[in-house]
């Protein structure tokens, strides 16, 4: 079978370990740009609580600005801040079990990675978690967030009558591979825990090792 993860929120803990400590890095450019904030830890609960309700961080960081009536302009130039890399001693905690379900399935799978972002910062990502990249026959990146074309091009690759996709955004990881036919797999994890589940939506899992009753 091929097994298709995504990283963010489904084999590394994004949104409990690497997203908080970059939102506060930008929180720190924004003063730098000319917010005004009497107080940077109410400022940056704030911004905390409007990311736990958004889709992306952009999407919190752009809220916060406004409502802080900041330059929209400042955005672009803070979004940097979410891709640029990561302190020597970070260590990025994978979510439970993720190494060692991974060392199990690839005995008898395919496993693919397709992880959407910034290249570099992803694959800096994987390292600090630990995770190795030959667990994957294929590691695919794709910056503008459209998954599609990489399960296609990794279905004509690896076919071998099944595939399955595991990640925790319905709409971005989940929905082009129920349209190819995949079977789904919803990981409810950090971003995961904000979409109510989708009727096409072959499972929902809490953690990867329910993975072992869904791939026998």
């Amino acid at each position: 079978m091929l097994i298709i993860f995504d990283l963010e929120d489904t084999l590394i803990d994004t949104s409990g370990a690497i997203v908080p400590f970059k939102l506060k890095l930008c929180l720190e450019r924004l003063k730098e740009l000319g917010l005004r904030y009497d107080d940077f830890e109410a400022a940056y609960e704030r911004l905390l609580a409007l990311n736990a309700a958004a889709l992306r961080s952009r999407d919190a960081l752009e809220a916060f600005i406004n409502l802080s009536h900041g330059d929209p302009s400042w955005l672009e130039l803070v979004l940097p801040t979410m891709v640029s890399p990561l302190p020597e001693d970070f260590i990025v905690p994978t979510t439970p079990f993720a190494k060692e379900i991974l060392e199990e399935l690839r005995i008898s799978h395919d496993l693919t990675l397709v992880t959407a972002g910034y290249p570099p910062f992803q694959k800096e990502k994987l390292k600090k978690a630990g995770l190795e990249p030959s667990l994957f026959s294929n590691i695919l990146i794709p910056e503008d967030c459209i998954k599609r074309p990489a399960y296609e091009a990794l279905y004509k690759q690896f076919f071998k009558g099944q595939a399955l996709v595991c990640g925790d955004r319905i709409w971005v990881d989940l929905l082009p591979a129920h349209e190819l036919g995949f079977t789904t797999v919803h990981m409810r994890w950090g971003r995961g825990l904000l979409n109510q589940t989708e009727p096409w939506i072959d499972y929902s899992i809490s953690g990867l090792r329910e993975l072992r009753d869904i791939v026998r």
